[in-house]
């Protein structure tokens, strides 16, 4: 899958254009051509991350957060899938529409042109900007 493509997919869940603007400006893709995953691949991958990386990381508040979670799940499934259709994503949450503050996650391309979102502090796998009681609101990506 191309690089315009995958923004396309990502340009499709932000709001408004401004917000649309500035996501184009803070966003970095590095490679030209992305691969995804199937629904069956990361499943798996989820259940070995969760299983087994998981246990050994601990939250350190400004030390090892969101960002550094998502980091290290991005780099961990490249190097264990051999793909690279994962990306981070940056943006606010919101618990109970009460603002949280900035967080950062992760996402993947699928086969199907879909995009899902991986909270990789806890392993789960949405499809829309909500998980539970939290929303994801998306800002940009680096890829």
């Amino acid at each position: 899958m191309f690089v315009d493509e995958v923004i396309a997919l990502l340009y499709a869940r932000v709001k408004g254009v401004l917000n649309k603007i500035l996501f184009s400006i803070r966003s970095w893709f590095f490679d030209v051509e992305y691969v995804p995953f199937t629904k069956e691949e990361i499943r798996k991958y989820l259940k070995e991350w969760v299983e087994k990386e998981l246990p050994k990381l601990v939250y350190t508040s400004e030390r090892f957060d969101c960002d550094d979670f998502a980091g290290y799940f991005k780099y961990w499934l490249i190097r264990k899938s051999g793909k690279n259709g994962v990306g981070r994503a940056i943006g606010k949450v919101y618990y109970d529409s009460e603002f949280l503050g900035y967080h950062a996650w992760n996402f993947v391309v699928l086969e199907d042109g879909v995009v899902a979102y991986i909270e990789p502090q806890t392993g789960d796998l949405f499809y829309t900007n909500t998980l539970g009681k939290w929303r994801y609101e998306l800002v940009a990506v680096t890829m």
